[in-house]
């Protein structure tokens, strides 16, 4: 191993804005329906920050999701409690339903407990926790591995809560294995389109030659600042006249 490599580091800090743009376009190389895709990458994002599957499970969970049918969940409800049956789906097809209703359940009724049946993955549904701070809430999900359920309990978030989960990765950023986020970043720039000499001519307000060498802006610039200098000259005369 030669100097230069060993220096590398071998954990980086990502920002927020890096960790949204690959978890999106991870989700698109995927293939997954495109509504999914803002619920799909939070949930992403909250599960590396929460410490559950994170960076090393992501590609496991994304291939997971791959098929989903969000039509395939199911809800009963008593006077007690309401309960959804996944019918099989990740975790994370669910949560954001599942929030949902457990919100409504709390605004309505006083009581915002929702039981979760027949999920893969059960323990991502503890993305809740910080998928519900958007909402001022505070979520309790209490896993049961053995039995593939959940139990989520919502509640009005106390005075004074601490900094959000989402605040936190603003913030700090979160720490990633180096040789890890590169292999993710590559896979994710699949989603991008592939470099030519179109694709550059529809970057900006540019010329580019044909084997690809930029040389930069040559006609004059569009801006009309006719409106601006005609104002100016208003306010001119008017100080004058005064």
């Amino acid at each position: 191993m030669s100097s230069c490599q060993s220096n590398l580091p071998s954990n980086l800090t990502v920002s927020l804005r890096e960790l949204r743009m690959v978890f999106e376009r991870l989700i698109q190389v995927t293939r997954l329906d495109a509504g999914l895709v803002p619920s799909l990458r939070d949930c992403a994002l909250y599960s590396a920050a929460l410490g559950l599957g994170g960076f090393g499970r992501l590609a496991h969970n994304l291939e997971a999701v791959r098929s989903a049918n969000p039509h395939a969940l199911r809800l009963t409800a008593d006077a007690e409690r309401l309960t959804v049956d996944c019918g099989g789906q990740h975790a994370w097809i669910a949560a954001d339903a599942v929030l949902d209703l457990a919100a409504e359940r709390l605004r309505t009724q006083g009581s915002g407990t929702v039981e979760v049946r027949s999920a893969t993955e059960i323990g991502e549904l503890r993305v809740v926790e910080a998928l519900a701070q958007r909402f001022r809430l505070q979520a309790e999900v209490a896993i049961d591995e053995t039995a593939g359920s959940a139990e989520i309990v919502v509640s009005p978030a106390p005075k004074g809560m601490d900094v959000t989960v989402l605040e936190r990765i603003r913030r700090n950023g979160l720490t990633v294995d180096a040789a890890l986020w590169w292999q993710l970043f590559h896979r994710s720039a699949e989603a991008l389109a592939p470099d030519s000499y179109v694709s550059r001519r529809h970057a900006g307000p540019i010329i580019v030659e044909a084997d690809g060498k930029v040389i930069g802006r040559q006609d004059e610039d569009e801006t009309d600042l006719s409106l601006l200098i005609a104002g100016a000259a208003q306010h001119g005369t008017t100080a004058i006249n005064n």
